[in-house]
Formats: C-alpha cells, sequence, structure tokens
C-alpha cells in the first residue's frame, strides 16, 4: 500500500514519513514502479506488480492515489488506493503525520476497508519516525518504526539510501511481527526525473510469504518525476 509499503525505505514508506512542505505551491509527482513481490506490512499480497501513483501536495496537505496491478498472475487481484494526510512540523526536530487512506480492491467490494493513520518523525541522524495506524474494518492495528541514513554514491552522483523497519500487526487472530532492511540508488534522469533501484530483505516470525516461508527479497525498480 502506497508509501508504507515496497521497499518500505524511510526516506521514502508505507507505506511508506511526515508530509509537511514549506512551499505553498501546488506540486505533483508522479511515480511507476515495478516490484518483484508485493508485500505489505510484511506479508507477501502478490507476484511481480506494476504499482503506478500519482500525489499532490499544497502547503502541509497531500492527497494521492496509489495502484498495484499483477504483471502476469490471474490469481492475484488489483488494488487501488485513495489517501489523503496533513503533515505538520511540531518543532525544528519533529513533524507529525496524520491522514486516512481507502483501500479499493477489484473495482470495488464488500473487501474495502479504511484506515486512519498518525506517525512523528524526527530530523536527527537516522531519521527515525514511528507511526500508528488502524484500519476500523479489519480491526487490525499496525505499530511501526523505521531508520534510514543516505550516503554519497560520487561514481555516479548519486546515493546508498539504506533502511529499516520493525513492525508489530495486531490483528483479532494471530498477531505477527516483520522487519525489513534495505537499500536503494536513486538516480537523477534530469531536474525532475529520478530513476531508482533497490532491494529490500524482509522476515517476518510466521508464515506470511507464499512459498510457506518467514522471509523473502524483493527487488524495485521505479522512475518518479515531478512537476
Amino acid at each position: 500500500m502506497i508509501k508504507q509499503s515496497a521497499l518500505a525505505l524511510a526516506a521514502l514508506v508505507g507505506g511508506v514519513s511526515a508530509q509537511a512542505q514549506e512551499a505553498t505551491a501546488l506540486s505533483v509527482t508522479v511515480d511507476v514502479s515495478y516490484v518483484s513481490d508485493y508485500v505489505f506490512r510484511g506479508y507477501q499480497l502478490g507476484d511481480a506488480s506494476i504499482q503506478p501513483s500519482v500525489e499532490a501536495t499544497y502547503g502541509d496537505f497531500y492527497a494521492g492515489v496509489w495502484s498495484s496491478n499483477p504483471v502476469s498472475n490471474d490469481a492475484d487481484y488489483s488494488e487501488l488506493d485513495f489517501y489523503t494526510g496533513y503533515g505538520y512540523s511540531i518543532n525544528e526536530t519533529f513533524d507529525l503525520d496524520v491522514g486516512v487512506t481507502r483501500y479499493v480492491y477489484e473495482g470495488g467490494s464488500d473487501g474495502d476497508t479504511t484506515e486512519a493513520y498518525i506517525g512523528v518523525s524526527a530530523d536527527v541522524t537516522l531519521s527515525p519516525s514511528l507511526y500508528y495506524y488502524h484500519d476500523f474494518d479489519l480491526e487490525i492495528s499496525s505499530y511501526i518504526a523505521s531508520v534510514g541514513h543516505s550516503l554519497p554514491f560520487d561514481a555516479i552522483n548519486s546515493s546508498l539510501d539504506f533502511a529499516a523497519s520493525y513492525g508489530y500487526i495486531q490483528i483479532p487472530s494471530n498477531d505477527y511481527t516483520y522487519a525489513s532492511v534495505g537499500v536503494s540508488v536513486p538516480y537523477a534522469l534530469s531536474e525532475t526525473a529520478t530513476l531508482t533501484a533497490g532491494v529490500e530483505y524482509i522476515y517476518s516470525d510466521t508464515n506470511t510469504f507464499r512459498n510457506g516461508g518467514h522471509d523473502g527479497i524483493v527487488g524495485k525498480l521505479g522512475l518518479s518525476i515531478g512537476f
């Protein structure tokens, strides 16, 4: 799902950081990504997928649409997420992020759900963040902490962006935890376009992957264009 999914890199995630923006002008970002597996909060929901998104920001407000579409496996379903939120700078160090997401599956069904979230991020070493999510329809609560760090990659005028996250997912039938570590390399194609390649290792304490295992490796290639 949206920024908190895919590679779950702290500098990007969601899946998934605060969205506070200093500028008051409207800006739009279009992103198209390919992932080798669709893994959401430590749970594999699909195989190889194309995941386009569009997000608009105006001042501290943001709204967007994110989707996941299977490449070839007809057994996988399509997903369309609508989200909106507000990022607020508490002070020079801490930012607050609140919002809501509507998950829509296969064009709309009884399985559609609504989730609210709130998170705090800090502009300090490792850029830590802590988020709480609650899905009102599935009665699932998620607690996700993440950190990230960027190192210069002068050879290609880029950087190595490292990230790690830990999540505790509280569901009515069976709680579970997961952890992930990943690295990505963003390469600026122009002033507005960036190509990013990355890989992430994900481990869960229960069998959340389709092969019946506890872990998996996900690769990602994405193109982001800002307006």
